[in-house]
């Protein structure tokens, strides 16, 4: 049975958001999923669900893989605030999806 990709159906802005900040900042320091994911302590599969948008990592997951993509403290502190604003509109849009079906 196919993994449904419901979380960038749910959260697109996030979805959108991780995929630019952290699948291009892999590859960006030419790293495969596998050497990210040993250099943050975390499994390959999890750094493959993550990218292809079946799942969104833990924030406990986001601040591993911020330290193995070197951020830097100023880029730690603009990931979390532009993270936070994604979040944010994709809660407004499940809302709306709420009062639509509602009506």
């Amino acid at each position: 049975m196919p993994k449904s990709r419901s979380v960038c159906r749910e959260f697109p802005n996030v979805s959108k958001f991780l995929e630019e900040k952290l699948t291009r900042r892999r590859k960006e320091m030419k790293l495969s999923q596998t050497s990210l994911a040993e250099k943050a302590g975390l499994t390959r599969n999890c750094i493959q669900q993550m990218e292809c948008h079946e799942h969104l990592p833990l924030p406990s997951t986001m601040f591993r893989l911020l330290n193995a993509l070197e951020f830097s403290e100023e880029e730690s502190a603009q990931f979390w605030a532009e993270i936070d604003e994604a979040y944010n509109l994709d809660r407004v849009l499940q809302e709306d999806a709420t009062e639509t079906s509602i009506v």
